[in-house]
């Protein structure tokens, strides 16, 4: 099928678009840093409770399992949602990518009323020849 007018330029408006996009979160130094930091810190996690995991998930015993169940528990929730370090590292990734996705939504917004208005006279143009009005 045959695309028409409206369709290449609103295809190429979107392309555009979905490129400016990318380049903001694949370019973005800050956000970069961020995740780095984030995903060392979470391998630190991971690596310090290793072998509480490992006692956890070996064990038979179910009241031996259920007590280093709460171990293993305990000992990730210490390095994550009661530590400072992760909790400013978490609130610096949110702002970050606060930061981040008002640009994309930026450029979302700064394009996509020439989407609309593309689709809208590809509608009209359709109807005027068909003998329908077309309000503005």
């Amino acid at each position: 099928m045959k695309k028409d007018k409206a369709r290449v330029q609103t295809d190429k408006k979107l392309a555009s678009m979905g490129k400016q996009i990318g380049n903001i979160y694949s370019g973005d130094s800050e956000l970069k840093s961020v995740q780095s930091k984030y995903y060392k810190y979470m391998k630190m996690v991971q690596e310090r409770t290793e072998s509480a995991y490992k006692a956890f998930i070996e064990e038979s015993d179910r009241e031996v399992r259920l007590e280093l169940k709460k171990a293993y528990m305990d000992a990730v929730r210490a390095l994550t949602i009661e530590s400072k370090e992760y909790n400013a590292l978490i609130e610096k990734v949110t702002r970050t990518l606060a930061d981040v996705n008002q640009r994309a939504l930026d450029v979302v917004n700064d394009g996509i009323s020439e989407v609309y208005a593309i689709n809208y006279n590809q509608v009209a143009d359709v109807c005027k020849e068909a003998g329908i009005e077309v309000v503005e």
